[in-house]
């Protein structure tokens, strides 16, 4: 299994190949982009083309890049019952795939999902909207190559990892998978149960910590989740997916890979 780092604990910074490399001396061997980077615009193929120029210079495997379109506007919804505002949305995440298959191809990561809980006004329609919607962009993914991953989030509908499983069984898109990230989990749940729930349908991962109250993004062992049980779940399941730290304090970069083999 590859370590990787999520460029998070970087946003403030414009992503550029000082970065990447830094990242790759620590022996990090692959990365997720985020988009909170200054500058980071979705609409600039060139900035991705340069992107994946930089990426490879530094050596390492690019494994996912984590949109937050609703940062950009939150009119962008897949799950939206609108007419107008579901082409807008489409168009949005199609803009997204493009800018990952200028990327050399990989994983989109989005948590924006924004369902209502069963029994709430709308529930039923906007939920078959997404799963229409996420079908959609699906489709246009699996011919660029692109795989889209759904995340778990500590609180709303998709807190709980069987509601991702459903959603995959209604998708059924064979490029759409589920990220884990067990901070989220751990705010509601045991993040080691919701890898096993997610079984075959994990394709990417977000690895921090915390202690059951906020999202604190720590390394592992500085919270209180059981990490033993995330490696045996791990290799229960078979998993072949990137283990990807999503921290948020440069000076932890350093200790990322020795505690990736202290864990793994």
């Amino acid at each position: 299994m590859m370590s990787g780092i999520s460029t998070l604990m970087f946003r403030d910074q414009p992503l550029n190949r000082d970065m990447l490399r830094n990242i790759r001396e620590t022996r990090i061997e692959s990365v997720e982009l985020t988009d909170y980077h200054p500058g980071f615009v979705y609409d600039d193929l060139m900035m991705f083309d340069a992107l994946r120029e930089d990426i490879l210079a530094a050596g390492l495997h690019l494994n996912s890049w984590h949109i937050h379109l609703e940062q950009f506007d939150r009119a962008y919804d897949l799950a939206a019952l609108d007419s107008a505002q579901r082409e807008k949305s489409i168009k949005a995440y199609k803009l997204a795939v493009d800018g990952m298959e200028r990327l050399g191809g990989g994983i989109l990561v989005t948590h924006d999902i924004r369902v209502p809980e069963p029994g709430e006004d709308a529930h039923d329609h906007k939920r078959v909207a997404f799963v229409e919607n996420m079908g959609i962009v699906a489709a246009y993914a699996e011919l660029r190559g692109v795989r889209m991953a759904l995340e778990n989030t500590g609180s709303g509908y998709t807190r709980d990892p069987e509601r991702l499983v459903a959603l995959m069984d209604d998708i059924r898109a064979t490029n759409v998978g589920i990220c884990i990230d067990t901070g989220h989990r751990n705010l509601c749940g045991d993040p080691v149960d919701a890898l096993r729930i997610a079984g075959s349908h994990l394709i990417t991962l977000h690895i921090q910590d915390n202690h059951g109250e906020q999202d604190e993004h720590l390394l592992p062992d500085l919270g209180q989740i059981d990490w033993t049980g995330v490696s045996q779940a791990l290799k229960d399941i078979d998993y072949q997916g990137v283990f990807m730290y999503e921290l948020i304090r440069p000076e932890d970069l350093a200790a990322v890979y020795p505690n990736f083999r202290s864990i793994l």
